[in-house]
C-alpha cells in the first residue's frame, strides 16, 4: 500500500478559546489534487499552515512524506513545499526573474546564477503559461492574471513535490479564473506534483480535485472524488454545497 504524501494524525489546533481543529485524521496520497472547502473559519487554511511548519498543532500529527512536520528543519521542508496565495505576495521592487528565483536563491539551491537562472525562469513562465520576456518587467506592470500565474511559478520554482494554494485564483476575474484553473489542472497533469487547494468556490472544488473534502468546525465532513460527492453527499451541509453549484466539467 503506498503510503501517503500527508497524514494528520488526530490534529487539533485552538487560537486561543476558539478551537480550529478538533480531532483531524487524513491522508493525501501521492499526486492528489485535493480541493479544499468550507465555511470560513472551519480550518482550511490552519491545515495547509500545518503542513509546511508555518504553525504547529496543540495535539496530534502532522507527517509529510513519511516525517513528523515538528522534527523536520523548516528550511528543509519548505524546499519541499510550494505555496501559493490569493494575495500573491511579489516583492514590487524585484523583476518577475528575480521573484521567482527568490526562493531557490535564498535556499543555497544550484543553478540559480546568471544565465541559468534566465533560462529557468523563462521555462517557468512557459510553464504557467507567460511569454519569457515578461522575466524583466516588475510586478506594478502585469495584470492580476499574469501576477497570480508568477506566484504559482515562483511556487513551483524549487521542484516542490507538494504545493499548498490558498484561494489563489480568488481575486480575479470569472475569465481569468477559468484560465488559470485550466493552467493547473494541466500543470497537475503533467507534473504529477500533490497539490492541496483551498476554495470557498464548489464549482472550481468540484472542477479541479481528484478528491474534495468537506470541512466544518474544525472536522471533516466528507473526502472522497468529486463524482461520489455528488451523487452522495454525506451531510445536509455537503448536499447544500452540491445544490447550490454552478454547471461545472467534473474531473475524471
Amino acid at each position: 500500500m503506498t503510503q501517503p504524501i500527508i497524514r494528520f494524525e488526530g490534529v487539533s489546533k485552538s487560537f486561543g478559546a476558539q478551537a480550529v481543529l478538533r480531532d483531524f485524521s487524513l491522508d493525501v496520497a501521492p499526486g492528489a489534487f485535493l480541493t479544499i472547502i468550507g465555511r470560513s473559519g472551519c480550518g482550511k487554511t490552519t491545515a495547509l499552515r500545518l503542513v509546511n511548519g508555518l504553525l504547529t498543532p496543540d495535539a496530534g500529527r502532522v507527517l509529510v512524506q513519511g516525517e513528523d512536520v515538528a522534527g523536520t528543519d523548516p528550511v528543509a521542508l519548505r524546499r519541499r513545499i510550494g505555496y501559493a496565495i490569493q494575495s500573491v505576495g511579489l516583492f514590487p521592487h524585484m523583476t518577475v526573474e528575480k521573484n521567482i528565483a527568490y526562493v531557490p536563491s535564498i535556499s543555497g539551491l544550484e543553478g540559480w546564477k546568471g544565465a541559468q537562472r534566465q533560462e529557468k525562469a523563462a521555462a517557468l513562465l512557459r510553464q504557467v503559461g507567460l511569454e519569457p520576456e515578461l522575466a524583466r518587467r516588475y510586478p506594478r506592470a502585469l495584470s492580476g492574471g499574469q501576477r497570480q500565474r508568477v506566484g504559482i511559478a515562483r511556487a513551483l520554482a524549487a521542484g516542490p513535490d507538494i504545493l499548498l494554494m490558498d484561494e489563489p485564483f480568488g481575486a480575479v476575474d470569472e475569465i481569468t479564473r477559468g484560465q488559470l484553473q485550466d493552467e493547473i489542472l494541466r500543470i497537475h497533469r503533467e507534473s504529477g506534483i500533490t497539490i492541496l487547494f483551498v476554495t470557498h468556490d464548489i464549482s472550481e472544488a468540484l472542477k479541479l480535485g481528484t478528491h474534495t473534502l468537506v470541512m466544518d468546525a474544525g472536522q471533516v465532513l466528507q473526502y472522497a472524488p468529486p463524482s461520489q460527492i455528488l451523487a452522495q453527499p454525506a451531510s445536509p451541509f455537503v448536499e447544500q454545497l452540491v445544490c447550490r453549484s454552478r454547471e461545472f466539467q467534473v474531473r475524471e
